[in-house]
């Protein structure tokens, strides 16, 4: 039985006035749900590079600065829906501009805060994620 390598991915966190840029997937793994932009890293690619163009493709916008946040690894051997295994890192992308528009893969894209997050189709980790962003950059409030 062969083993199948994990997919390389990146996934970008986007935060303006208190709100998180979301993306609703529009194909699989997870269509339909709300998820931070990103995707598969290029052969060719650094994290930094493929986090940039996806954020690019998927909403029009760009990011001056990205710091790494966190690398997750998305196990289709944990219980969980995927269909593979990623090892997803994810950034934190600062003086974002442009006007966000779904392009590419993403169906929709959105800014909503926290609280707002909490009452929608999101993915569990993309929720995880804002909540420790809020707690880091406003010391504890989650709206």
């Amino acid at each position: 039985m062969a083993i199948s390598q994990p997919i390389h991915g990146v996934s970008l966190i986007c935060r303006r006035d208190g709100r998180f840029l979301l993306v609703e997937r529009g194909r699989e793994p997870w269509k339909g749900w709300l998820a931070f932009p990103g995707g598969r890293r290029e052969a060719d690619e650094t994290p930094e590079e493929a986090a940039r163009r996806e954020l690019m493709e998927e909403t029009g916008l760009m990011a001056e600065k990205l710091t790494h946040f966190v690398t997750v690894d998305l196990s289709r051997d944990s219980g969980s829906s995927y269909e593979a295994s990623y090892h997803l890192a994810v950034f934190r992308a600062y003086g974002v501009t442009g006007e966000a528009v779904a392009a590419d893969d993403a169906a929709a894209v959105l800014w909503l805060d926290v609280d707002e997050m909490a009452k929608v189709r999101i993915t569990e980790s993309t929720l995880a994620a804002a909540r420790e962003i809020v707690r880091i950059e406003d010391g504890g409030a989650l709206a």
